[in-house]
């Protein structure tokens, strides 16, 4: 499988495999730093791509059916 690079602003600790959410918003546990902030970027970030959380998706716009066999 082929994936997008990740931009280097992508390399959040919120995204990364080694932390979980706790309660506070602005921070998570991680497994190998402790307690850190939700912003904060190490050498050791591993990308976990399910807690991405997607942008909205476009709305299509609605065409109108024409029957070209008549």
């Amino acid at each position: 499988m082929f994936f997008k690079k990740k931009k280097d602003s992508e390399k959040i600790c919120s995204l990364c495999s080694y932390a979980r959410l706790i309660d506070d918003e602005d921070k998570v546990l991680c497994t190998l730093r402790g307690v850190v902030s939700a912003e904060y970027t190490c050498k050791k970030f591993k990308y976990d791509f399910l807690k991405r959380n997607p942008g909205k998706t476009k709305k299509i716009d609605e065409f109108e059916f024409v029957d070209i066999n008549s």
